[in-house]
């Protein structure tokens, strides 16, 4: 008797292949014996993860929504081809398969462990020293970030650079030790004040210029329960332009007037776009830069809101 004959040989079922390829892109052609094409459909399922973590983190132009759609859209057609494939091999392959070394469910899910685990120590690194996301609960820096948006910081920046005026940033309130979002609007050596909703920095009034109607018109007030009701501006400061809302609900005057300070070394002096509702450097004083855990680079979601933060 052939001695070939004497080999056992397998039907490869069409669903496993499928719930394969549905865990992990690849994983269904490795099933059916094609390992090289399996690592490969892997490798193109994972590299667009972190191609996109490096865009929002390194990248300037708002233009890069339609690259990080595109690369999502990548990712689900590779998966989608994937599934398809394994159909195709599954049925090819009848019950002529024989078993190889590596078709083991030991196998299948130690491959599915590493990719996954890889995936996440790659990303590890991103949130702990160089972006990590955040999620807005409430209108304090309204227009410029909407309650309930969720936005990406730059962790890394400040390591080599101050913070500016006009930058948003990520800091430790040292009164109550939670994560705020608030707008830089001074840095140390400026003297500040608020006389009647007007700020001044270094003795000069900032200018305040209004929006166009079509400028208005694409804005949307998203507060949650909350109506808001007031007039929004672009603020000029130094070389930045920036919007601030100005709300017509009655605040306390501390709010909307303050007298001048000087802002001390290693500080700098921030404040809500909302100015009317915010809790800021008006409430806790000016706040330590080493404070500061990053600038807020992009709202990422929800995708209709999808910006770089100016």
């Amino acid at each position: 008797m052939d001695e070939s004959t004497l080999k056992k040989t397998y039907n490869r079922q069409i669903w496993l292949a499928v719930l394969f390829s549905f865990l992990l892109p690849g994983l269904g052609q490795i099933y059916c014996g094609r390992l090289a094409k399996g690592l490969i459909f892997i490798a193109l399922n994972t590299l667009p993860v972190f191609v996109i973590v490096d865009l929002l983190l390194f990248g300037k132009n708002a233009a890069l929504l339609f690259v990080t759609v595109g690369l999502m859209l990548f990712g689900g057609i590779v998966q989608l081809i994937a599934i398809i494939d394994s159909i195709y091999l599954a049925k090819s392959l009848d019950s002529r398969y024989e078993l190889k070394d590596y078709n083991r469910w030991y196998v299948y899910l130690l491959l599915i462990i590493i990719v996954i685990g890889n995936s996440a120590i790659g990303i590890i690194p991103y949130r702990d020293n160089l972006m990590e996301a955040f999620r807005i609960p409430s209108n304090s820096m309204y227009p410029t970030i909407n309650n309930g948006d969720r936005i990406l910081a730059n962790k890394a920046i400040y390591k080599k650079i101050d913070p500016a005026r006009g930058d948003v940033v990520i800091y430790i309130n040292p009164e109550n030790r939670v994560n705020y979002i608030k707008r830089v609007v001074a840095i140390e050596g400026d003297t500040v004040e608020m006389k009647n909703n007007q700020l001044y920095v270094n003795g000069k009034i900032l200018e305040y210029q209004p929006l166009s109607k079509t400028e208005l018109d694409g804005f949307k007030i998203n507060t949650g329960n909350k109506k808001l009701e007031g007039n929004i501006f672009y603020e000029i400061n130094g070389t930045s332009k920036y919007l601030i809302f100005l709300s017509n609900s009655k605040t306390d005057e501390k709010v909307k007037n303050f007298s001048e300070i000087k802002i001390p070394k290693y500080c700098c002096f921030v404040l809500g776009d909302n100015r009317n509702e915010s809790l800021d450097s008006r409430n806790s004083g000016p706040i330590p830069v080493a404070a500061i855990k990053g600038k807020a680079n992009w709202v990422y979601f929800p995708i209709s809101h999808f910006s770089k933060i100016e």
